[in-house]
């Protein structure tokens, strides 16, 4: 099986998909562009080792978009058996997109996740709906971005959900750390506290640390709020803090996978509250290290892989006393749930399902 897959960075989940994949099929990539703005440089630590990587010398329009038209000369070729769109953002991957409708190339759209805007914009509808409606397949992370390609003029009988994940099998703990365990590693890193919380992501406002942070004050002495990330609303955050008088609440650096995994571990649950998330997998990667999760509904991961007092709990933005309540409601037996969804979602998982979907794709074409 021999795969082409137009993507925008080189994005350390992506490149283990791909490198997954590639064991068992030939798979050239083209990333659009070598680094996403606002990222961490440790962020590109990954690289490829079983499939073939370009990077475009593209135009880079901001942070994230850019145009190039390097992708035709392995379209030209004729000679993959599936062709993968990544999104249509960019204006690569709308050039991409026409090119391949122009010459009738089949070909798949794939999304990291997708959220319906409401009441959205004619104009706007119509321009998505241009670029998403029309491909042969889609591939979706879960049912709310699913119902985000079917808006824009998908077919849903064409449409795969797949497992999407930053994790691999060999990320997972064997089995969720018990409290002693989690005293002992909690000593090792040097955290106080009677119960531990972490949240982990860029400090920017989309994901809301200052909400969380409003509602520490209403939190016992003892918990303790580890924030763990970087970004351009870092000092004032760490400001709120002060303000708030906070000294149970932790800043950190932005941290690799490995350490950040300790410590989830230490952790006795995971919070977010990001206003928007198309998808979240730092969701997935505190359920790998067996760490339940308190996640805004808001975000795709949660209603995808958390239910409510199993593994986590959903929260609703705005809502002081359910978010309180979630805080303070007891964890106990989460941590061998939380594990076990996450087991069902890895990397391997996920090629696994691509690579099932793309066989079956070549032999309906047949």
């Amino acid at each position: 099986m021999k795969i082409f897959w137009l993507f925008n960075h080189p994005a350390p989940y992506k490149v283990d998909l791909f490198n997954e994949i590639g064991k068992s099929a030939k798979l050239d990539v083209l990333f659009e562009r070598g680094t996403e703005a606002g990222r961490n440089s440790v962020f590109y630590s990954h690289k490829p080792k079983h499939f073939h990587a370009e990077i475009a010398h593209s135009i880079h329009l901001g942070g994230i978009d850019n145009f190039t038209m390097a992708y035709r000369k392995f379209l030209k070729r004729g000679d993959y058996d599936v062709i993968v769109l990544n999104g249509w953002r960019t204006l690569t991957e709308q050039s991409a997109i026409s090119y391949c409708k122009r010459h009738r190339i089949p070909y798949v759209f794939a999304i990291n996740g997708g959220i319906a805007k409401a009441g959205e914009a004619p104009w706007k509808v119509k321009r998505k709906t241009r670029f998403i409606s029309g491909a042969n397949a889609y591939l979706a992370p879960d049912a709310r971005s699913a119902q985000y390609l079917i808006h824009y003029g998908a077919d849903e009988t064409k449409i795969l959900l797949y497992p999407y994940s930053s994790v691999s099998e060999r990320d997972l703990v064997p089995q969720a750390f018990s409290q002693d365990e989690k005293e002992a590693l909690r000593k090792e890193l040097g955290i106080q506290g009677k119960r531990v919380f972490i949240s982990s992501g860029q400090f920017i406002e989309r994901k809301n640390v200052a909400e969380l942070l409003s509602y520490w004050p209403s939190m016992d002495k003892g918990d303790t709020l580890l924030l763990t990330g970087d970004g351009p609303q870092k000092a004032v955050l760490e400001q709120q803090a002060k303000n708030l008088g906070l000294t149970n609440v932790t800043f950190l650096p932005y941290l690799p996978h490995d350490e950040l995994f300790r410590y989830f571990r230490a952790a006795d649950a995971f919070v977010t509250l990001s206003k928007e998330d198309i998808y979240g997998h730092v969701i997935n990667e505190a359920l790998s290290q067996g760490l339940p999760v308190i996640a805004s509904k808001n975000m795709n991961a949660a209603l995808h892989l958390i239910r409510d007092g199993f593994n986590g709990y959903v929260v609703t933005l705005g809502d002081k006393n359910g978010i309180l309540g979630a805080l303070n409601s007891s964890f106990e037996g989460m941590g061998a749930n939380a594990l076990q969804t996450a087991k069902n979602n890895t990397v391997e998982r996920s090629a696994q399902e691509h690579l099932k979907f793309f066989s079956a794709l070549m032999e309906a074409n047949k």
